[in-house]
C-alpha cells in the first residue's frame, strides 16, 4: 500500500489536471495522491484557494510554507506508520506507466529509490555512494521512501535551504543511512508537463542563485550532521 505527493503554486493551479490524471492512473494504484499546500506562500499573496480535485486527490494543508520540500514532507507526516511507502515528485512532470511500479520495485527495507540522482560532488562534497546509489534523489523524476523516514519536527528546512528541496531532503535520508538507489525505468517514464517561468531552478531566493542555494544548503546539513565532508579537507586528511 502506498500514496503519491505532490505539492504545487498559484499560477499552476489550472495545469494540473494532466499530471494528476497520470498519478491516478498508475498501476499497482495508489489509495490517495495528496496535493500538499500552505495556508500561505512565501512567493505568492492571497488566499490559497485550491483547484477543482479529481476523485482520488486530496488536499493536505500546512500553516508553514515549507518550500518545495512540502510535497514530500507534509503528506510524510500524515502518513508515517499509515502506509508502507510514499513516491513524492514535482507538479509540472507528466508520469507514464510503469512509472510508480518501478520506484516500489526499486525501494525496500533502508533503500529509497529514485528515477533519477547526481553525485554530492557536484556539491564539492565526498560521495560515498556505491554503484547504481545515488546521494540526491532528484524529485522531478519521483522519490520513494518511508514516510516515517521525513516525517521528523526538526527535519524543517532552514532558510539556507528553502528553495533546494532534493539537496535538503536527501539529506535528511543520508544522515539516516537511508541508500537512495537509482531506477532508470522510473526516469524514462517521465516527461515535462509544461514549462513556465515559475520554477525555482531558474529563481534568485535571499539573493542566491540556484548554484550558490545549491552550496548553502549542502554546507548546512554538512555542519548540522556531519555527512558529506567537504572534498578538499578529505583529500587534505589522505595526505601523508
Amino acid at each position: 500500500m502506498y500514496a503519491i505527493s505532490l505539492t504545487s503554486i498559484p499560477p499552476r493551479f489550472d495545469r494540473l489536471g494532466p499530471v494528476l490524471a497520470a498519478l491516478l492512473a498508475q498501476r499497482p494504484a495508489p489509495v490517495a495522491v495528496y496535493l500538499c499546500l500552505p495556508r500561505r506562500y512565501r512567493r505568492f499573496t492571497g488566499t490559497v484557494r485550491p483547484p477543482a480535485l479529481p476523485d482520488g486527490v486530496k488536499v493536505l494543508w500546512s500553516d508553514t510554507d515549507l518550500g518545495p520540500a512540502g510535497k514530500a514532507m507534509i503528506a510524510a507526516r500524515h502518513l508515517a506508520g499509515k502506509v508502507k511507502r510514499l513516491i513524492y515528485c514535482d507538479d509540472d512532470w507528466t508520469c507514464g506507466p510503469g512509472w510508480a511500479a518501478a520506484l516500489l520495485q526499486g525501494a525496500g527495507d533502508g533503500v529509497a529509490s529514485t528515477g533519477q540522482g547526481f553525485s554530492v560532488g557536484r556539491l564539492k562534497r565526498q560521495s560515498r555512494a556505491a554503484p547504481g546509489f545515488t546521494d540526491i534523489a532528484q524529485g522531478f523524476s519521483g522519490v520513494c521512501v518511508d514516510p516515517a523516514w521525513l516525517a521528523a519536527p526538526d527535519m524543517v528546512p532552514p532558510d539556507a535551504a528553502w528553495p533546494v528541496d532534493d539537496i535538503w531532503l536527501s539529506g535528511q535520508l543520508a544522515r539516516q543511512g537511508i541508500a537512495l538507489r537509482e531506477v532508470a525505468r522510473a526516469r524514462a517514464a517521465m516527461r515535462p508537463a509544461f514549462d513556465d517561468a515559475h520554477a525555482l531552478q531558474a529563481a534568485r531566493v535571499g539573493g542566491k542563485d540556484r548554484q550558490a542555494a545549491n552550496l548553502a544548503c549542502a554546507e548546512a546539513l554538512t555542519r548540522r550532521y556531519g555527512i558529506w565532508p567537504a572534498a578538499s579537507s578529505t583529500a587534505r586528511a589522505a595526505r601523508p
